[in-house]
């Protein structure tokens, strides 16, 4: 058995198969070889054995049960939901445990809208494996980055939460938003990131931040200049940087905003990628000028046709210590700086910690997946963060039912998946439009897109293809970033009760009287019967008794049942039997509901709440049975806002029949039709009004007041809003339908879920839903070329 040092950025170790021996990465870093033949019987025994001691050894212990967790990507995001995947094992064979995850274990925030506890429990069996996720809603956590494990009401212990603290932490929406693309480990992921980022735009701490001449204005962090990853220490880090034209060098600086460092190797490399020379960081002499240092190193003889260098730090420098602004080389031929580059990592997530005057229109981040396609979540809400998603045909051939379907819902949602290497639809999916892309498709689906191209390659799509794609990511974040958020822009567009006005009037009059019976009329009264001495009791009895006026006028002014109004825009193909829905609720509670707030495990309910240090409130999340919003989401008096989205599988439908030449309408959508409008194949137009749940009306025919533009799901989602408001809807509702469809305005909302539950009053509930329907028929799937 021969022993080796193993790299520690390997973050998912995993066993790997040589020419005559099984190379596997052993919890303490090393990476363990034991020399065996292909052929001999034990092979797979052996490798399972060491996986399984690799994947205990990464777990902590509890007693008979082990707890693991990890993230499927790192970095900062802004909006959705941010997932942490916890394994649970209960090594005991007779005996089950219940077992409680609290995250974080210590919370710190004390200012602002955040997040200060997510719980989930969970019963899990004799010789059981359970995995379960903490999805913590868009709003940040700032704790002690760990999971608090209690098994059978017992506190055990704690473990490392995975990605902790970078969930909504440094953007307040709007312009602080920054795209965010989730790439498969499969994929080229330079090239992924190249295929999404404006020309020119490289993003903060990037790797294309050290190609020109040195450009950071200032010493310290320097968002004009490289910088790994922040969040992965102990790792060895290393920047390759690529000149145009190979020439001989025989001087070398490297332009930093922080202190030079002394720690790591320079390698001198030719055009084939050969090594030509290797230099040690420590033997260059630095400067120190008012932007950083310079490390200059005198090569003893010049080194021929330099192609590239390369940086390569050792695994013991932080992170936060290595700024690499420029790196200038020079010999006979003159000088030259980078004109490429790529990193190990980069900290490009953490950008929006020091930039001063926020996201631009066009920046987009993208992370890498830390675990391969079969690891991923089964649940949509793991993938809410990203405006897209980009794996290739392997990727989906290898992913569970349960992942597939779960990247099915993030696209009805609003979400961009992107395929590489087929221009298919995956089987189980259903398009409702397709459109002709050079080297694709472009399928729509709900609320979102599937692109399919045929090439892996993204530097092969043309520059149609990717400018589509560039839109329509940019367009997914416009979405979320422009919600509102201050100032009570949110009731203002979706009003939950019609006068949020403090009773100044009544309230006035009650003081007045109050201070006049206290002050004077006890007085003279009290002295004109001669017991000025009772003072003592009429004073507290006549505040008790106003306290006892206020709380009752203020009961028969608003009494205690809760108001609230939910809105929502569906598509519902009825084809598929899928639907989507977006839309907002409202609460009004005169008193805090004691039973808080319940969604279902899919919906996305993001509160409208400013994020930042300012004032707020701390909220508790437990998602034991549901997604139960527990203790701080809705205050007495205030009303609290969500924009939501769902997708999900539903039977509601309509069906148009011909009785004895006329044409009806069966509703069967689950809730009273206020307005209907509705194309045939042909585009013939027709609306019928005021059909029952249940019940059938009649279809007249009916010229639309503007022209057909066709516009689809997408002009009535601009035309609606998040609010869903339908005013002018009926003047402008022929601009989307198409052949095959159908527009309907419900007199309720059987697609939302009122969070309020059995607190919820029926007559104090707003419903409104606007229904964007696809019939059964051929001609929906209608081919846009």
């Amino acid at each position: 058995m021969s022993v080796k040092s193993v790299k520690s950025e390997d973050r998912n170790p995993k066993c790997e198969l040589r020419k005559h021996r099984v190379d596997c990465p052993s919890a303490f870093g090393l990476r363990i070889s034991f020399g065996f033949r292909i052929s001999d019987f034990g092979f797979l025994l052996l490798v399972a054995c060491l996986f399984a001691a690799v994947t205990t050894r990464a777990a902590e212990e509890f007693g008979e049960v082990s707890v693991s967790a990890d993230a499927i990507y790192t970095g900062n995001t802004y909006h959705g939901y941010g997932e942490m995947r916890v394994v649970i094992e209960n090594r005991s064979p007779t005996k089950a445990h219940v077992v409680t995850l609290i995250y974080p274990d210590k919370d710190y925030n004390a200012y602002g809208n955040n997040i200060s506890r997510l719980s989930r429990t969970a019963s899990v069996g004799p010789d059981a494996r359970e995995v379960i996720s903490l999805l913590q809603p868009p709003l940040p956590a700032q704790g002690d980055g760990t999971i608090r494990v209690e098994v059978d009401g017992r506190k055990e212990g704690k473990v490392r939460a995975p990605n902790a603290n970078n969930h909504c932490n440094y953007a307040g929406r709007g312009g602080n938003m920054v795209a965010t693309v989730f790439v498969s480990r499969s994929l080229d992921f330079d090239a992924v990131t190249r295929l999404f980022q404006a020309q020119g735009n490289t993003g903060s701490f990037t790797a294309a931040k050290a190609v020109g001449a040195p450009d950071a204005t200032g010493g310290g962090y320097q968002a004009n200049c490289w910088m790994p990853n922040n969040g992965r220490r102990g790792v060895t880090n290393w920047l390759e940087l690529e000149y145009a034209t190979p020439q001989p060098v025989s001087h070398l600086a490297i332009y930093q905003s922080q202190a030079a460092v002394l720690d790591g190797t320079i390698t001198l490399q030719g055009a084939a990628g050969t090594n030509l020379a290797s230099i040690a960081m420590s033997t260059g002499r630095s400067t120190s000028p008012a932007a950083g240092s310079v490390q200059e190193f005198d090569l003893p003889s010049p080194v021929p046709a330099v192609k590239t260098v390369r940086l390569t730090y050792g695994s013991h420098v932080l992170p936060y210590a290595i700024s690499v602004d420029a790196v200038q080389i020079t010999g006979a031929g003159g000088s030259q700086w980078a004109a490429d580059a790529r990193a190990s990592s980069d900290n490009s997530a953490a950008g929006m910690r020091v930039r001063t005057g926020g996201a631009t229109p066009d920046e987009v981040q993208c992370l890498r997946a830390e675990s391969s396609v079969a690891e991923w979540s089964e649940n949509w809400l793991a993938y809410s963060p990203f405006e897209a998603v980009v794996l290739n045909q392997e990727d989906l051939a290898s992913a569970t039912p349960a992942v597939r379907a779960a990247l099915d819902d993030y696209s009805q949602a609003g979400g961009n998946v992107v395929l590489l290497g087929t221009s298919e639809m995956p089987a189980p999916w259903h398009a409702t439009e397709k459109k002709n892309l050079q080297r694709g498709v472009e399928f729509t689906k709900g609320f979102g897109r599937v692109f399919a191209f045929d090439t892996e390659n993204p530097g092969s799509l043309s520059s149609v293809a990717v400018q589509r794609l560039r839109d329509s990511v940019r367009d997914t974040l416009r979405n979320v970033a422009s919600l509102p958020i201050q100032n009570g822009a949110a009731n203002a567009a979706l009003p939950v009760v019609e006068n949020l006005k403090i009773p100044a009037r009544g309230t006035i009059i009650i003081m007045l009287f109050f201070v006049i019976v206290i002050g004077p009329v006890n007085l003279i009264y009290l002295n004109r019967i001669k017991r000025r001495t009772w003072m003592l009791w009429t004073i507290p009895a006549i505040s008790v008794a106003t306290t006892l006026l206020v709380f009752v006028y203020s009961l028969l002014r608003e009494g205690i049942t809760p108001d609230a109004r939910l809105v929502g825009l569906t598509v519902l193909d009825q084809t598929s039997h899928r639907a989507a829905t977006i839309g907002g609720e409202a609460f009004y509670c005169p008193l805090t509901p004691g039973g808080g707030l319940h969604f279902d495990f899919s919906t996305e309910a993001t509160p409208l709440v400013a994020l930042g240090y300012g004032s707020g409130t701390s909220r508790e999340v437990d998602w034991t049975q549901a997604q139960h919003f527990e203790r701080g989401w809705v205050s007495a008096r205030v009303p609290a806002h969500f924009y939501v989205r769902k997708p999900e599988t539903r039977r509601e439908r309509i069906q148009v029949v011909n009785e004895g030449g006329r044409l009806q309408v069966v509703n069967s959508l689950g809730a009273p039709i206020k307005n209907l409008w509705l194309a045939d194949a042909k585009m013939n137009l027709f609306q019928a009004d005021r059909v029952g749940a249940g019940e059938k009306g009649g279809l007249i025919p009916w010229k639309a007041p503007q022209s057909l533009d066709k516009a689809g799901v997408d002009g009535l989602r601009r035309q609606v809003g998040w609010a869903v408001s339908t005013d002018g809807l009926a003047e402008n509702v022929g601009r989307f339908l198409r052949p095959n469809t159908y527009v309907a305005v419900l007199e309720g909302n059987p697609f939302l879920e009122n969070a309020l539950g059995s607190a919820a009053n029926a007559r104090r509930t707003k419903s409104t839903c606007v229904v964007y329907g696809l019939l059964e028929a051929p001609e929906t799937a209608a081919d846009t070329r």
